[in-house]
């Protein structure tokens, strides 16, 4: 994908082969990556992996990327929405800016996530340069 105006230099907090979770002190959110097909396990570990993210470095925004994701299997959707965003919001989280997948069906997945999630504003993007602006404009 390419970006227009976005430079990320942030601090990488963790990374595997389908996630990297970086903290971007300059305009102060966390940037989670994922790339490749993810399944439920690899959304739960992922998802897991950005609550500690967050537990260590407290964080009222979320730049939630999934434009390398080139598929899903639905097997979290409920745990995510159910689960995964009422934590982040008991740790902080306030703004979530998501860039879909272009794959169709794992934007009908993220549309599910979202329709459960109640307390943690949601937005959803087409592409990062949007995403990135609307989130940096969220004041705590």
């Amino acid at each position: 994908m390419i970006t227009k105006g976005v430079n990320f230099k942030g601090r990488v907090l963790y990374t595997t082969d389908f996630l990297t979770v970086s903290l971007e002190i300059d305009e102060e959110y966390l940037y989670a990556d994922w790339s490749g097909v993810i399944d439920a396990a690899r959304a739960k570990a992922g998802c897991n992996a950005i609550l500690d993210c967050l537990r260590n470095h407290s964080n009222a925004k979320i730049l939630n990327n999934n434009s390398k994701v080139t598929g899903h299997y639905p097997g979290a959707i409920d745990w995510v929405g159910n689960v995964w965003f009422p934590e982040m919001y008991k740790l902080g989280v306030r703004w979530f800016a998501w860039v879909y997948s272009p794959e169709f069906y794992t934007q009908l997945g993220t549309d599910q996530i979202i329709s459960l999630s109640s307390q943690v504003t949601i937005e959803t993007f087409y592409d990062i340069d949007s995403a990135l602006q609307w989130l940096v404009n969220k004041t705590s």
